[in-house]
């Protein structure tokens, strides 16, 4: 595998460019094993926290899945998933997962405010189902990650907002993506995490029930606000080693 030791400032976007090419020659196919953290940190010759930056990146573009106890596989993706501009964007982003969270809070404290004050019944049904699927699914909360973007973009549709809906869901790929990323994260520093999420989720729900619109917006800025805070805890913790 022809990777080359770095020596430039811009450490991760050098990393996430040799990989991307490793894949367009056909260096790495769809279900290969990738090498380990540690045989990228000495084959590129930089840090493990900007080994781990690049591979955050591209797990969360889709290029890469890290499988817990498993390793790193090349993810089989559409073509579109390595040519789609908003990919390169993300894939070459510094700040790429801090980035999204924003744009999450911007489009999702407000899709929640609107819900709040213009769900039907239709919208109430499928928010209900959805949280008693995550309640169901506790404690392993094997359906986490699809039930948790199933609720969010249930959300938008109950905003009523046509190009809010539409907005959320051209980003579905790259939010179902960063929502693996900050979720594995968060649940491997944070005991009971999962029945947090779940309570979160409920929360929410209750407030647009009962067309509270401040409360629903208050309540999805501080769960999404938790994320952001555990992202930066664990950046802060990966310096540090």
């Amino acid at each position: 595998m022809d990777i080359k030791p770095i020596k430039n400032k811009r450490t991760t976007e050098i990393i996430l460019e040799q990989v991307k090419n490793l894949i367009i020659d056909g260096q790495l196919v769809p279900g290969d094993r990738f090498l380990t953290e540690s045989e990228l940190t000495e084959r590129f010759q930089v840090s493990r926290t900007s080994v781990r930056e690049a591979l955050a990146a591209l797990s969360l573009t889709g290029i890469l899945e890290i499988r817990q106890g498993e390793g790193i596989f090349v993810k089989s993706a559409s073509p579109n998933s390595v040519i789609e501009p908003l990919s390169f964007i993300l894939l070459l982003e510094k700040d790429q997962l801090q980035n999204i969270l924003e744009v999450r809070k911007a489009l999702e404290v407000e899709a929640a405010g609107l819900a709040a004050e213009r769900r039907d019944g239709e919208d109430l049904d499928n928010l209900k189902a959805i949280v008693e699927k995550m309640k169901t699914d506790l404690p392993e909360a094997k359906d986490s990650e699809q039930l948790d973007l199933d609720f969010h973009l249930a959300l938008a549709r109950a905003s009523k907002n046509p190009l809010l809906n539409r907005l959320m869901n051209t980003v579905q790929e790259t939010m179902g993506q960063t929502l693996q990323v900050t979720r594995a994260l968060w649940l491997a520093a944070t005991a009971g995490t999962t029945l947090r999420l779940f309570e979160e989720h409920r929360d929410i729900y209750y407030a647009i029930q009962s067309q509270d619109s401040e409360k629903a917006r208050n309540l999805m800025y501080q769960h999404l606000r938790k994320v952001e805070l555990e992202l930066e805890k664990y950046r802060e913790d990966s310096k540090e080693k």
